[in-house]
């Protein structure tokens, strides 16, 4: 078993299921709910597929039988200090967790390294992050990688598909200055904050380091604040402001797009 992806469930389950506690404790939801609208433990299972999530729909018995026993853990411990809780729901979900890396960087060949996307009715591009440089980080000593992968991205996009106009990403990244840095002024100046916390990455990723391991500094800020450190919000911008912004901002990561290229022709 890898040590860091052990150590990140550890710290991580037990944060969600704090979480959850508190959430059930407030009154506004019942924990069946919470578990799978508002946190990312699902996402962590052995019980997911890559497509189909409970925020959407009914995903077989076994989940709903994991959320049966959580939901007797819960009665059981709901008026003990809640580590106890946290404990016996690790311990309950434990043989359900995925014990590998989310990104095996090794195995896994992405075309634009930690971007992803996909694109919505509106005709808009929609952006997702996920570090595959592990453990280095994609704003500090991979940061010219990370916009040269963004603007190769944007332009493949829109020479295949003309029509697309903006684009969007909604992540707590939004709130990093580094990461603003990436994004022209409009982008900031568009900034939603998410008004609730949801299962996705977007809200829940502030919580793995580069490293992959639980983020031990976020998760205790949370606990004692009861607030994301970084909230979750939704930017947006012109797809051709993007990428007339990278390239005067970043005329390294467009030597890198040229090196690149050369070195794949030969």
């Amino acid at each position: 078993m890898d040590p860091i992806r052990e150590s990140f469930l550890q710290g991580f389950i037990r944060l969600s299921l704090w979480y959850v506690r508190n959430a059930v404790q407030a009154g506004d939801e019942c924990l069946e709910d919470i578990v799978n609208r508002r946190v990312y433990i699902y996402r962590n299972t052995t019980f997911f597929d890559g497509k189909n999530h409970p925020s959407a729909g009914d995903v077989g018995p076994e989940w709903t039988d994991i959320l049966t026993r959580l939901a007797e853990i819960y009665e059981r411990r709901k008026d003990d200090p809640p580590q106890r809780f946290e404990a016996e729901g690790l311990a309950m979900l434990w043989p359900h967790l995925l014990m590998e890396t989310v990104e095996d960087t090794k195995s896994r060949k992405r075309p634009y390294d930690c971007w992803t996307y996909d694109l919505r009715e509106e005709g808009t591009l929609n952006l997702h992050i996920s570090n595959v440089y592990r453990p280095r980080s994609p704003l500090s000593e991979l940061r010219i990688p990370f916009a040269a992968s963004l603007l190769r991205m944007v332009r493949g996009c829109r020479s295949r598909r003309p029509d697309v106009k903006d684009v969007r990403c909604s992540t707590w990244l939004n709130s990093m200055p580094r990461f603003q840095a990436l994004f022209p002024t409009a982008w900031t100046k568009s900034m939603v904050i998410a008004p609730e916390i949801n299962y996705t990455a977007g809200f829940w990723g502030q919580f793995i380091d580069r490293k992959g391991d639980f983020h031990l500094k976020n998760g205790e800020l949370f606990r004692e604040t009861g607030e994301l450190p970084y909230p979750c919000s939704v930017c947006e911008c012109r797809i051709d402001r993007l990428m007339s912004h990278i390239q005067k901002r970043f005329p390294k990561a467009v030597e890198f797009n040229k090196k690149r290229k050369k070195e794949q022709a030969h």
